[in-house]
Formats: C-alpha cells, structure tokens, sequence
C-alpha cells in the first residue's frame, strides 16, 4: 500500500481544486504492466484510488535466478540502474553502460537482486508516477510547494 503525501488526489477528483486527475491511472496501468513483465515479480492484484492505491506483489527470486547474465542485463539493466524519463518508458543504457556491467560481476549481482526486489520495484513505481504528477501540476520547486500549504 502506498499514500500520497498531504492527503493529495493522486487520481479521480480532488474535492479542494475541483480538478480530476483521472488519466494518471493510464500512467500506473502501464508502468505496473512494464515493470511486471520486466521484473522477476508477480503481480498478484491492484486497486487504485484516489489518493492511494495497494498492489499484490510476490518477489520471484527463484524466476531471477534462471535467468543469465544477458538475460538479467536485457529484462531490467533500464530499471535497475535507474535511467529514466519522466514522460516514457526508461531510456536503454547505451552500448558502454551495458558493457561497463557485464564487466563488474558486483553490478550484474546488484541488477539480479533488484529485479525481484519489491522495495526496488515500489521506488521506481512511485518515482516516476512523482515525477509525472508533478510536471502535469508544474510543481517542481519544493519550497514554493511547501510554501502552499
């Protein structure tokens, strides 16, 4: 289960604004649906509310550890490292990056344990629908936010 911070409507119709935030559930939709089939993590079961939403997850390390090395590399090298756009699917690591991987056994062992890593999957989940909600409300300066309540 995740909140958003000060009670906001992440989704549906914010009661204060009088606004409806109803398309940003596409934006959850698909991430869950990008990160599910990316990650060695099942995804059991969703709800999505307005200012909250639970998810069923059941980390699949067992699913990870069949996969090699190029494997892991292709399904999650984009989430795990973190490289990201706001609006899209993350941006592929170039040629380099992934070589600079694959030549680090420690990084190849960090990106297999991300990729059946609930708390992993939930920080980029919230990162990215952040991000996105904050572009679509052109909040982006902390201090001005903070200023408004």
């Amino acid at each position: 289960m995740n909140q958003a911070v000060r009670s906001c409507f992440l989704l549906g119709d914010d009661l204060v604004t009088g606004k409806n935030f109803d398309h940003r559930k596409a934006w959850m939709e698909t991430k869950l649906e990008l990160q599910a089939g990316n990650f060695g993590i099942d995804l059991l079961g969703s709800a999505i509310l307005s200012n909250h939403f639970h998810l069923v997850l059941r980390s699949r390390l067992d699913v990870v550890e069949t996969w090699d090395d190029t494997k892991s590399l292709d399904a999650g090298s984009c989430f795990a490292l973190n490289v990201s756009t706001t609006a899209g699917p993350p941006k592929e690591p170039s040629e380099p990056e992934l070589n600079s991987i694959r030549n680090d056994p420690d990084k190849v062992k960090e990106i297999r344990n991300r990729l059946s890593d609930i708390s992993w999957w939930m920080r980029l989940l919230c990162q990215h629908v952040g991000q996105r909600a904050n572009a679509d409300t052109k909040e982006t300066d902390l201090a001005a936010l903070g200023a408004k309540f």
